[in-house]
């Protein structure tokens, strides 16, 4: 260990200095004796009894209980590979603060969120030695000595829970599990669940991917519910993400939705299939109807076919581990990179500017329609070129040493998960404000072009000044989300046009481009740098969310809604298409499913229902306290309401509710 390296680990950053161990080094060794260092020296957390270790919030921010000299303020991130307490770190040591600064300019690359999945049916059939031996056979590389390296530091760490535990309250059941795994193959289904909660940890709680079809080959009838709620609410702990159940559902699939019960995370993603059973239905409803958003349910014949339909070399054994990651980003269990989401386009500010620009001057609507789409256009190829080059310097700047040792195929290829190691690699990227932008472009067409009522002069007048008489006037006009056959038309053809072009797009790694449609806050954040706009927004309100109709709109139903929603061209959001629907609890659990099966045959992709009422709601934003327990669905994740920004509660309560 060099000096400067010696001196971060004395002062007690242990990660930090294994970064420094390889000065100018190679990338996967300078990550992976990062990754080594900590696994050596990181807490073993774990609470007396507990049936799976680790649990409890595992990240960086483990050592906030400890003194505040001995504060770790470098630490692994399983999407930004590391992360910094820099105001920590400079109080701690100015001279160290000056060491990661450097550091940091060199090899951190600012950029987006990046989930995954690691394949965790491979760790559990065949063990991390197995890992290890595969490794052995490569030639001598700097790739196969740093991944080496990694699991010479996973070995610390397990020999140091191992002997820890029966002293920290461990069941002889549990420690005599890690005597196995997960370095040899799991051998029943206990094992299993050890093997997946330890190594879910190593990648920050990030995603499982298929739950029931992971635990299948070993699960003989026993009753894991305590297992599985134990490892959900480290999930939950850590503020992580989503687990898939089906398409082949098994008695895991029922276990996992019962031991949920309660929990904000993870999220539940079930693929529905025609003949889904029965019974299974009626305990997807009744959790629905409990609140809290969970299940979603995904169309699992539209997904599959539209997935084997964008990439050629997708087999069906692949494509059957589909499994959405963080909020909902498609992903292929185990054998994908992809961004989650790496850009954002505001169509809505992008339509704001092109209106004061263009409008007064075009003499059609249809001439005013199609120069939107030619600046659209533009705009989604300049987010594409910026993709490829943030994915170009990330690739030379970061290294993810756990998921490039876990995911399928880094270890045959030689190279890193974010350097198109994995079998699967394609950004997945977003939108905001379609739907304003739909009824925005409605308004226009209905009041400026065919009743001729303003010049557009006028109309943008009055919209600048806000006058409520005309705002009232614009939220009457033809709109999106009510079943019209006209408007619906012009939803489909901005969308075919739009998500289509993304098909243009090339990255210099992997496939391409996955739109999706899914807006979790952003659709706030992007409301704010958005004036007053046609479709009766007002200035810095929020955009809608995500296919949901603009909020007020949807008066004929949910039903009618959902056709509506059927009408984007969900064919080509490969990064996934989310709908909202807001219910009462009242609802019948037949008349749930018909809606969600409905939808489905009409070629939806996926559906998320928070099952709520607008008193309770408004009583738990005025009474957070009274109210901890309420769970609410936000945009493509789960949470407790009180846990949501002032903002963001608002725009909750503010969406359709549709009661029975």
């Amino acid at each position: 260990m060099n000096e400067t390296a010696k001196y971060l680990f004395d002062i007690g950053e242990p990660f930090a200095a294994g970064l420094l161990e390889y000065p100018n080094g190679p990338l996967p060794m300078t990550y992976c004796r990062g990754y080594r260092r900590y696994y050596e020296t990181c807490p073993l957390v774990y609470s007396a009894g507990a049936p799976v270790f680790p649990v409890g919030v595992t990240s960086g921010e483990i050592s906030q209980g400890r003194d505040p000299s001995s504060l770790l303020c470098v630490f692994p991130h399983y999407a930004h590979q590391y992360q910094v307490y820099w105001k920590e770190l400079k109080s701690k040591s100015p001279r160290a603060y000056d060491i990661i600064r450097e550091f940091h300019s060199r090899y951190y690359y600012p950029g987006y969120w990046n989930h995954s999945m690691l394949n965790y049916k491979r760790i559990l059939a065949e063990g991390i030695d197995r890992y290890e031996e595969r490794l052995l056979a490569k030639p001598e590389s700097d790739f196969r000595t740093a991944l080496l390296d990694l699991i010479e530091g996973l070995r610390i760490y397990h020999r140091r829970a191992l002997e820890a535990l029966p002293s920290l309250g461990a069941p002889d059941k549990l420690v005599n599990a890690l005597r196995t795994v997960p370095f040899s193959p799991a051998t029943n289904a206990y094992e299993a669940v050890v093997a997946l909660n330890f190594c879910l940890s190593l990648d920050g709680w990030d995603n499982v991917g298929r739950l029931d079809d992971i635990l299948a080959p070993y699960h003989k009838g026993e009753d894991l519910r305590a297992e599985l709620k134990c490892m959900f609410k480290s999930m939950q702990d850590n503020d992580r993400w989503s687990i898939t159940l089906g398409p082949d559902y098994n008695d895991i699939t029922y276990q996992a939705l019962e031991a949920s019960e309660g929990l904000a995370r993870p999220l539940i993603e079930l693929r529905v299939v025609e003949g889904m059973p029965d019974e299974l239905w009626a305990l997807a409803s009744k959790r629905v109807l409990q609140g809290g958003g969970q299940p979603a349910f995904y169309n699992e014949a539209a997904i599959q076919s539209r997935l084997l339909s964008r990439i050629p070399e997708l087999t069906p054994e692949d494509a059957k581990e589909f499994a959405g990651g963080g909020c909902t980003e498609t992903s292929f269990a185990g054998l994908t990179y992809s961004g989650g989401t790496d850009l954002n386009i505001n169509v809505l500010k992008i339509f704001e500017d092109y209106m004061y620009q263009c409008l007064p001057t075009a003499a059609s609507f249809e001439e005013f329609y199609e120069g939107f789409n030619s600046l659209l256009r533009r705009a989604q190829d300049e987010q594409m070129a910026e993709i490829n080059r943030y994915w170009n310097e990330r690739a030379r700047t970061c290294f993810a040493p756990i998921r490039t040792l876990f995911v399928d195929d880094c270890i045959d290829n030689e190279k890193g998960w974010l350097q198109g190691g994995a079998r699967y690699t394609f950004s997945i990227h977003s939108d905001s404000g379609i739907p304003n932008t739909i009824d925005s472009l409605l308004a226009i067409r209905h009041l400026v072009y065919r009743q001729k009522k303003y010049t557009p002069d006028e109309f943008l007048s009055l919209l600048k000044a806000e006058d409520p008489t005309f705002r009232a006037l614009l939220r009457s006009c033809p709109a999106y989300g009510v079943g019209d056959t006209e408007c619906d038309g012009l939803a489909h053809d901005l969308t075919a046009r739009f998500y289509e072009h993304y098909l243009n797009g090339k990255l210099d790694l992997g496939i391409g481009f996955f739109p999706t449609a899914h807006q979790f806050t952003r659709h706030i954040e992007n409301g704010l740098v958005v004036g007053p706009t046609p479709d009766g927004r007002t200035a810095k309100a929020p955009e809608a969310d995500s296919l949901a109709p603009v909020n007020g709109k949807a008066v004929k139903g949910p039903t009618v809604m959902l056709k509506s929603a059927s009408c984007f061209e969900q064919k080509d959001i490969y990064g996934m298409a989310v709908t909202n629907l807001s219910i009462t609890r009242k609802y019948p659990p037949e008349v749930l499913r018909g809606l969600v099966e409905g939808y489905f045959a009409l070629g939806g992709t996926q559906l998320q229902i928070t099952a709520t009422d607008r008193q309770t709601l408004l009583a738990a934003k005025a009474d957070p306290e009274g109210h901890r327990d309420l769970i609410v669905r936000v945009g493509g994740y789960s949470e407790y309401f009180h846990r949501l920004s002032p903002e963001l509660k608002d725009a909750v309560i503010a969406r359709t509710l549709f009661e029975k």
